[in-house]
């Protein structure tokens, strides 16, 4: 079993809950990706495969990704296409999510309209991995799709493991249905160049596996036509040791705070006025904040007394001893409060369909609305809402047991869904089913 993962911790980690199921049940199982994401593969446990050298690291991927967006690349391609699909407010939210996140991720590794360059070599390490070792399944990330050439090649079965919603085959479906089937696909020209070098067909199956594993709740789904196995998201932070005041119980009542580790490489400067106004929100106020901000966030910031920061603090064991998590609306950080039952409150931006995604993704906006409308949180908009109002926010989700209560009821819902031990034979039988061999 090979995972293909995008190099970055934010993807690496949620791979692991599955892959540690399938090397329970017997199974080899490898994780490909650049140096540093085989490096961190090993830290955890698992098997890595460093394709290439040591050159791709976040920082240069951020670096990379800065000076470019989804409409240099296309060169106006994607204006055109967004004007042809007539979207209302909330459909626009969704395309520019999937335009300026996933779709221009994607490209890093994915030249389009173009002859492979910048960082393609990856792709042809991946390619010279699997036909040597041959896998029978490849899991891979879905703004990591040429990891289904790779599949292909071998007759390997292969499939999507998302790590959020399904923002491509939402993309696609919209497409064909508003312009026809295949039409100027943006998916579709990212994979074109190498899929035709190798000579294989750029199908719905190449672009979207032959099934996804989907860790969303239910309720948290886009509409697609994908087929998928659903799969309960378990919150893995990588190991750790405990703090000792991790250990002991809280005398009041604690909060946690994260704007998320990613947010710090690929989007800086984006979270500075958040941070501003959440650390003025919880001065003063009878609770323990325990946040994940680093030197750089805090730089020229005064602390307020009970705020903890931490670079780095681990979620799995510290949300449950919290009262409420404040987040940024990751997909990551949002299911780790669903699994132990932790009410929320999500920061939020509502300048528009056309404010950059870093301040103010779809998928917080609809993270947010799923924890609002299940009685579990409620949002702290950056623009609509006042620190004051921030603060009332707070105290009324810690000291309002209903959100306590809320936040169970959804907790039970994703428990209901099958852990990735109960999944494992599923994964067995398709594999058989769709591997070729020849």
């Amino acid at each position: 079993m090979l995972f293909a993962v995008w190099p970055a911790q934010a993807h690496l980690f949620p791979t692991y809950p599955l892959a540690a199921a399938l090397q329970a049940a017997g199974h080899e199982v490898r994780v490909a990706g650049p140096h540093t994401t085989a490096e961190k593969a090993r830290a955890i446990g698992l098997n890595g495969v460093s394709l290439g050298g040591t050159e791709f690291t976040a920082t240069s991927l951020a670096e990379l990704r800065a000076g470019e967006t989804a409409a240099e690349l296309f060169e106006g391609e994607l204006d055109s296409i967004e004007k042809e699909l007539s979207l209302d407010e909330a459909d626009q939210r969704q395309w520019q999510t999937f335009r300026h996140f996933p779709l221009s991720a994607a490209r890093l590794f994915h030249p389009a309209h173009s002859s492979p360059q910048g960082h393609p070599a990856l792709l042809d390490h991946l390619l010279d991995f699997t036909a040597r070792w041959r896998p029978d399944l490849v899991l891979w990330d879905p703004i990591w799709p040429s990891a289904a050439i790779a599949a292909r090649l071998t007759g390997a079965a292969h499939a999507r493991l998302l790590w959020g919603q399904d923002y491509g085959a939402w993309a696609q479906d919209r497409i064909d249905t508003h312009l026809g089937p295949g039409a100027r696909s943006p998916l579709v020209a990212l994979v074109r160049g190498l899929a035709e070098h190798h000579g294989v067909e750029v199908d719905e199956e190449l672009l979207f596996g032959q099934w996804s594993v989907d860790p969303m709740p239910a309720a948290m789904r886009l509409s697609t036509r994908a087929r998928t196995v659903a799969m309960r998201w378990i919150p893995y932070t990588g190991p750790a040791v405990l703090p000792s005041w991790m250990r002991e119980p809280p005398t009041r009542p604690r909060v946690a705070v994260t704007l998320g580790g990613s947010v710090r490489t690929f989007a800086p400067g984006s979270w500075r006025r958040w941070v501003d106004n959440l650390l003025s929100a919880v001065d003063g106020l009878d609770v323990d904040v325990f946040a994940t901000f680093d030197d750089d966030q805090l730089a020229g910031r005064t602390v307020p007394g009970n705020v903890h920061a931490h670079a780095y603090v681990p979620l799995a064991p510290l949300l449950p001893t919290c009262a409420a998590l404040i987040h940024h609306g990751g997909s990551g950080t949002h299911g780790a409060a669903l699994a132990h039952g932790v009410p929320q409150l999500i920061t939020l931006a509502d300048r528009g369909p056309d404010t950059p995604v870093t301040d103010n993704t779809m998928s917080a906006w609809n993270f947010a609305r799923h924890v609002e409308e299940g009685g579990a949180g409620l949002t702290l908009n950056q623009d609509a809402h006042s620190v004051a109002e921030m603060r009332a926010r707070l105290l009324r989700v810690v000291r309002d047991p209903s959100f306590r209560e809320g936040a169970r009821r959804l907790q039970q819902d994703a428990l209901a869904v099958p852990a990735p031990s109960d999944v494992v034979p599923t994964l067995e039988k398709l594999t058989a089913r769709h591997r070729a061999r020849t």
